[in-house]
């Protein structure tokens, strides 16, 4: 790190950065606001983003230190490549992710310039919905503490020192508590501490770094400590969202790698030190699969509901389920001396069993390919018109298959009657899926209840762009203004029903669905509305800076458009 400069920088907030462009507009523009009566510095480290993350930066907050990696060198080595040229007395991690507090950094660097045995200070993480994300202050996976978490035990007994040792959930959140280890996610670190223990260990990629460089404070006899008298929202994970197993395998990975630095040479003689391996192996193979479960559940669904289409196809092409009857009527016929037509048009191809199985199979694949390219497995998963389009592609993928292997080419009417039924098979679900949603909220199919929070001018942008697109699938319930003083005004064309304060009461009297934050009224309003969700469905998203050039796509539905989600 170089000397600090003259003029003393008070904190250098390092954020690294990919692909999270809007929610990192968010916590810039929330960072800003809590630095107004301190000296700050701002770096984001952008790790190759893909989603003009870096040309934002630029343009709205040109103060900005930005520095662009070709590559995606992880988390650790981002920031360490920041530290190379910051010059506060303070440093703070920072995600991407978050939304800070106005008097996030006064409460934190006044904290350590009044404890100067602490390294480093972590203030009260929060969920989107206002819960404690209970690893913002840890204990070290020590064999026990990981065995007692492994068995489930510290879910069991939360409040015992003993069993929940490693997320340390028998301290009161709301006491400040000396602690073993913090959540990089927000982690100020005083300046000495990082010229003494070096900086992040850039071999963890992602996760893990955070309580290896705590524990290497505490090794060098550093105090570390939690301080709930701020706190930042973090809506996690929103840079690996779309590759969840792989953050799974870097978390499971990370640990491995802090057992092996740390853990090993202390424990080598203890018996439990090597089943922490076994352990770490077998709870990531429990993750992997819980999550891959989750994520072939539908696609298993659809599959065996296709491949039910597809029989229903075949026999209503070929009669299959008439012909015992048909050949007894032909043979009492013959008895009779009547002429009776044969029926060979009725009978199926004479394939074998093999071949019947790769036509099904491969019948299904092409469907199942054509979901996916859809978004049915994505954002759109339960859209009805999505899925009825999806099944025409599949059919289409179909028909064009079979003309370039004629052997299989049995019948495109068995296709066409499979096309039918899976149409209502496939749409079908979904229908009743979202009817359960809607009807159980007392409202009519297909109309999500939606609020507008915040008039700037991004809502009033938001809600014209809506307004020209019809609507959407959504029924706009109102606007919510940050002071009460605007309600009972308009902001384009739609009633401001209520205030900040008023959130909570508004999603329930109103039964929301769907509650929509601009991003300037996040940071103010957004835990506000924890007490207000009566139903686990609600959903909660930030609108984005730019909706402009998603006009051309004509969407029909809120989940065609690129919002943030939070919830």
């Amino acid at each position: 790190m170089p000397a600090p400069p003259a003029g003393v920088v008070d904190v250098s907030v390092v954020i690294p950065s990919y692909n999270t462009r809007d929610l990192m507009e968010q916590a810039l523009r929330t960072v800003m606001e809590a630095a107004v009566d301190l000296e700050v510095e701002i770096f984001v480290v952008d790790n190759a983003s893909s989603d003009d993350s870096v040309e934002m930066v630029r343009t709205s907050f040109p103060t900005v230190k930005l520095i662009c990696n070709e590559r995606n060198v992880g988390f650790s080595a981002a920031n360490n490549i920041a530290f190379e040229q910051a010059a506060g007395r303070s440093v703070l991690l920072l995600n991407s992710d978050t939304v800070v507090r106005p008097d996030t950094l006064r409460t934190l660097v006044t904290f350590l310039d009044d404890h100067p045995k602490a390294a480093a200070a972590g203030c009260k993480i929060l969920n989107p919905d206002g819960t404690l994300q209970i690893d913002c202050r840890r204990g070290f996976p020590t064999p026990m503490a990981a065995f007692w978490k492994l068995a489930g035990m510290s879910r069991l007994f939360p409040k015992s020192a003993r069993f929940a040792r490693y997320n340390l959930t028998y301290l009161d959140p709301e006491e400040v508590n000396e602690v073993d280890a913090l959540s990089g996610s927000c982690m100020m670190v005083r300046r000495e501490t990082i010229l003494q223990v070096g900086p992040l260990d850039d071999t963890y990629f992602m996760y893990g770094e955070d309580l290896d460089w705590c524990y290497r404070m505490r090794q060098a006899g550093w105090l570390i400590y939690y301080v709930p008298h701020t706190s930042i929202i973090h809506f996690r994970g929103q840079s690996g969202h779309a590759v969840q197993m792989r953050v799974q395998f870097r978390k499971n990975k990370a640990m491995a790698i802090f057992v092996q630095k740390h853990m090993r040479r202390r424990y080598r003689f203890f018996p439990l030190s090597p089943l922490l391996h076994v352990g770490i192996i077998l709870y990531g193979m429990l993750s992997f699969l819980l999550q891959l479960s989750r994520r072939l559940a539908r696609p298993l669904l659809d599959g065996f509901l296709v491949l039910t289409g597809l029989k229903l196809g075949v026999m209503v092409r070929y009669h299959a389920d008439l012909l015992p009857a048909i050949g007894s009527i032909e043979a009492t016929g013959h008895r009779l001396g009547l002429s009776v037509s044969p029926t060979r048009w009725l009978e199926p191809p004479p394939y074998t069993d093999p071949q019947w199985g790769t036509i099904y199979l491969t019948s299904t694949a092409l469907w199942l390919l054509a979901f996916f390219l859809l978004g049915l497995y994505d954002r759109h998963k339960y859209s009805i018109g999505r899925a009825v389009a999806a099944v025409a592609l599949g059919f289409a993928f179909n028909v064009t298959t079979v003309f370039f292997f004629k052997a299989y080419n049995f019948s495109r009417l068995a296709t066409a009657a499979a096309w039918v039924f899976n149409t209502i098979l496939i749409a079908g679900w979904r229908l009743a899926v979202s009817w359960l949603r809607h009807t159980s909220r007392g409202h009519h199919l297909g109309r999500r209840r939606t609020l507008v929070v915040g008039t700037d001018a991004h809502a009033t942008g938001f809600l014209s762009y809506i307004q020209q697109l019809g609507g959407l699938d959504c029924e706009l319930v109102g606007v919510v203004a940050e002071q009460r003083a605007a309600v009972g005004g308009e902001l384009a064309g739609v009633a401001i029903i209520g205030s900040v304060d008023d959130l909570a009461r508004l999603v329930r009297e109103y039964e929301v669905d769907d509650v929509l934050f601009t991003p300037e009224s996040i940071s103010r309003s957004l835990q506000q509305v924890g007490s207000g969700r009566r139903r686990s469905q609600l959903r909660l998203h930030m609108v984005p800076g730019i909706l402009a050039d998603e006009a051309a796509q004509q969407p029909a539905s809120l989940d065609d458009l690129p919002l943030v989600g939070i919830r």
